[in-house]
Order: C-alpha cells, then sequence, then structure tokens
C-alpha cells in the first residue's frame, strides 16, 4: 500500500479524521451543544473567531463538525462490526459445512438481498424505534448477507485444497481445519468489503439522519441531521449545509480509497 498514491492519500484522510475525533475536546473551541451567540434567523458565516459560521442557534459549526466526527466513525465501526461477526459466522458454516445447512442459510441471505438495503434498514429502525443503538444494529444486519456470500465463495474454493484435504488426513478436527486453515486464507476478501461497507454505513446513517430517522437527541451532531435540519437554509446559510456534506463526502472517499489499496495489496492477481 505504500506504493499506491491513493491509499496513502486515503489513509492520510481517514487518519485526520480519526485525530480530530479522538482529541475533539482538545481541537475544537466550544463544546457541540455550547452556545457561544445568540439566536439569528441570518446565521453569520465563517469568520475569523468560527471558521465555519454559527448555525441558527449560536452553536459553533467548526466544533460540532468536529464532535460529529466520533458519532460518524463509531456507527460506521460498529455496524461493520455487528455485520462482519454475524456474517463471518454464517458464511464460514453454510461453506464449511455444505448440504441442508448451506441452502438454508444462503436461502435467507437470498431473500434479505431482494430487499434494498437502505430500505430494509429504514424498516429495521421503524421496528426497533429511532436511537443510535438502533441504527447501528440495523445497519449491521442488512450487510449480513454481503459478507456471508463473499466468505461462503471463498472457504468452498479453500475447502477441497490440498492442506486442507492433508489437515483431514491427520485426523486434525473440522473445526480446528476452519478455524486454523480455512477462515484465514479466505479472510481477505471479506477485509476488502469490510472497509468499502464502512464508507457505505457512514453514507446510511447520514441518509437515515436526514429522513429523520437518526438519533432521537436532537443536540447530536450528526452530520446527516446537521443536512436535514439546515435543507430549507441554502440561501440563507449555505455554510449550514455545505461543510457537514463536505466533510461526509471526504470522509467516505478516503475509506474508499483504503479499500481499494487493501484490495490491490491483498489480491496477487491485480498486481500492478
Amino acid at each position: 500500500m505504500r506504493r499506491n498514491p491513493g491509499a496513502i492519500v486515503g489513509g492520510t484522510v481517514v487518519g485526520l479524521f480519526v485525530l480530530l475525533a479522538l482529541a475533539a475536546p482538545l481541537v475544537a473551541p466550544s463544546g457541540p451543544t455550547e452556545v457561544v451567540g445568540g439566536l439569528a434567523r441570518t446565521p453569520p458565516g465563517p469568520r475569523a473567531e468560527h471558521w465555519f459560521g454559527l448555525d441558527e442557534q449560536g452553536r459553533d459549526m467548526f466544533s460540532r463538525i468536529v464532535f460529529g466526527a466520533r458519532l460518524s466513525l463509531l456507527v460506521g465501526f460498529v455496524s461493520v462490526l455487528v455485520g462482519l461477526s454475524l456474517g463471518l459466522v454464517l458464511g464460514s458454516v453454510a461453506g464449511f459445512v455444505g448440504g441442508r445447512i448451506d441452502s438454508l442459510i444462503m436461502r435467507v441471505m437470498d431473500l434479505m438481498l431482494a430487499f434494498p438495503q437502505f430500505l430494509l434498514a429504514v424498516g429495521l429502525i421503524t421496528l426497533l424505534g429511532p436511537g443510535l443503538i438502533q441504527i447501528m444494529v440495523a445497519i449491521g444486519v442488512v450487510t449480513v448477507p454481503q459478507f456471508a456470500r463473499l466468505l461462503r465463495g471463498s472457504v468452498l474454493a479453500q475447502r477441497e485444497a490440498d492442506y486442507v484435504l492433508a489437515a483431514r488426513s491427520l485426523g486434525t478436527p473440522s473445526l480446528r481445519i476452519l478455524l486454523t486453515h480455512v477462515l484465514p486464507n479466505s479472510i481477505a476478501p471479506v477485509i476488502v468489503l469490510a472497509t468499502l461497507t464502512m464508507a457505505t454505513a457512514i453514507i446510511d446513517v447520514a441518509g437515515l439522519s436526514f429522513l429523520g430517522l437518526g438519533p432521537a437527541d436532537p443536540g447530536l451532531p450528526e452530520w446527516g441531521r446537521m443536512l436535514a435540519d439546515n435543507a430549507s437554509r441554502l440561501e440563507s446559510g449555505v455554510h449550514l449545509v455545505l461543510f457537514p456534506g463536505f466533510a461526509i463526502v471526504l470522509l467516505v472517499l478516503g475509506i474508499n480509497l483504503v479499500g481499494d489499496g487493501l484490495r490491490e495489496a491483498l489480491d496477487p492477481r491485480l498486481g500492478r
């Protein structure tokens, strides 16, 4: 990845957002809900003391975007972790065991894939109720079929390899073969998918918040909610929409570049 300019740029962007999220209390000039100005029908734009301007309630936009990086990264990471964990279990069992268990798991995954991912997430959040934890669970669940199907294909390709047959001939238990031999050689494409899915999860969170299905607390500095709350202010306060939208685009672009770099680094067929 050190020879991939795109991966270097993406890693730099993602690393910058991670540093901002970790050091938010030190970097941000005020708290995400702290009022530093008065109420204004026309929020003031960027200036020397407030780089990204103020919102209609007098809160510093730069501080809210910096603290919002925490939420976006947290939701993206936890959502992918939920989907990856369930997908690893289902995909490895389906590919390694085979038979009726494989057919049952894959038909359930096919049924979930029959619905658009975003609409399925909306349905789950409607069922579970709005909230940050519900969003992470919903987005994680709808990504399970992608991980399960990809890992199943990789496991099927490795299951009949010579080293697996040799381990079976030595009497190695099936569970140990799966965990120590098959999974380590099948996980590379899943890691790449997890990286790219994190970018999609961040976009989905912003979209759900834009539709009013985001975190219930209106004071949380979530980027999608900031876009939704200020969508009608494009003429009087374009900075209220410009900077949260730019933050989403920049973070997602960085994660996608890292994912592409990982794919090229882990797949020897891509080479140069």
